[in-house]
């Protein structure tokens, strides 16, 4: 938080000081999602206090009852002139991003991202937007192990796939589709068996969400794409919204479930043949949030790493960039903009102002007419 000191040219600037001032930027915005109510209200909260903000909270409205705990929680902590939680629906959604923030975060999807940062610039509001996209993860040759393939999978349970950092789709070296497969059923098996029908299998938010991933994997099964249940006696509850995790092995890329980001718990499995088709077929869409790459080869990941632009990246593992307080967190392209946590999250809700000190010695008359004498003094700093 203290001022950050800048070099200077003293043959111009003479002993004048140059300085980086972290100030406030004032109030501030946070659009908040509905599958980390609590994580992504309190946790950007705390970096936009720290920079000296107030901040006004907006929760999902498909999260109410965690919607009205915050509020509670936040009542019986902070003065409502420096935090506030404004619980409401779709209306209050709506107007929160037409007003004149001084900063807004909002965290979900792309195609709401576009609406709010398009509200927010009728106000020249600065925004922070952190999105999704289709997360890969690219197994290198040799890297399909029951470590490798538990992380990947074990992603999937969390929350049930509906994870902005969950893994969306993954890229297999074609020798080793079989032991991916078999691998992955494997693990459910020894660790949740009856995942859909258990309190571990987290509902799918709304009968909406839940209908377009029942869609998404009709329109597979119609075009006579493999899907393989990862539960045999798993099943799609209307009542609970709980789904069962399923693979599906070399679907074609025109599907949605290759177009749309997934949100939920279906697997695509992409083979491949050559490293380098892999990574071109990454690079060919949006820029992702996550990027995952698993290899024991360590200028094998680096290069992956180094030709993939990504929000952020993991190497053996999956999504833990996202948990590091301590980590910048944020997107890139169609997955965001801008970035929280830790002292980045400082620099985000802060305006850097630059600040100059004059001192003595200084040349600053140079600027001003008549600029004849702007000639006299290089002609005397170089004699």
């Amino acid at each position: 938080m203290r001022p950050s000191a800048r070099e200077i040219d003293p043959a111009m600037m003479g002993t004048a000081q140059a300085y980086l001032q972290s100030q406030p930027k004032g109030v501030v915005g946070n659009i908040v999602p509905w599958n980390f109510p609590f994580d992504l209200s309190v946790g950007p909260m705390i970096e936009m206090l720290a920079a000296g903000n107030r901040v006004i909270v907006k929760p999902s409205e498909f999260t109410p009852a965690s919607a009205d705990l915050l509020r509670e929680m936040v009542e019986a902590t902070f003065d409502p002139t420096l935090v506030y939680v404004a619980v409401g629906g779709l209306d209050l959604a709506r107007a929160f991003s037409d007003l004149p923030w001084d900063h807004l975060l909002y965290t979900g999807s792309a195609n709401v991202g576009r609406q709010v940062m398009q509200a927010a610039a009728r106000n020249l509001t600065p925004v922070t937007l952190e999105l999704g996209g289709k997360c890969p993860a690219l197994l290198t040759p040799g890297s399909v192990t029951a470590t490798n393939v538990e992380s990947i999978i074990g992603t999937k349970t969390v929350k049930n796939g509906q994870m902005c950092i969950s893994v969306d789709y993954c890229l297999v070296p074609r020798a080793e589709l079989d032991a991916f497969v078999k691998l992955s059923f494997d693990f459910m098996q020894r660790v949740a068996s009856d995942y859909s029908r258990s309190p571990d299998c987290t509902g799918i938010i709304s009968l909406r969400h839940l209908d377009r991933l029942s869609d998404m994997l009709k329109e597979a099964r119609d075009r006579k794409t493999v899907i393989v249940e990862l539960e045999p006696k798993g099943r799609t509850d209307r009542e609970t919204r709980r789904m069962p995790i399923s693979l599906v092995i070399d679907p074609s890329p025109d599907l949605r479930i290759m177009k749309e980001e997934i949100f939920g718990p279906i697997l695509p499995v992409v083979p491949y043949d050559d490293l380098d088709e892999a990574i071109a077929m990454i690079n060919a869409g949006e820029r992702p949030l996550g990027l995952y790459v698993f290899g024991d080869d360590r200028a094998e990941t680096d290069r992956i790493l180094n030709q993939i632009t990504s929000g952020g990246a993991a190497v053996n593992t999956c999504a833990i960039q996202g948990a590091l307080p301590s980590l910048a967190f944020g997107g890139v392209g169609m997955s965001g903009m801008g970035c929280h946590h830790g002292i980045e999250g400082f620099r985000e809700f802060s305006n850097q102002r630059g600040v100059v000190v004059r001192g003595a010695g200084d040349h600053f008359d140079a600027f001003f007419a008549p600029y004849a004498k702007a000639a006299a003094i290089v002609k005397a700093a170089l004699s």
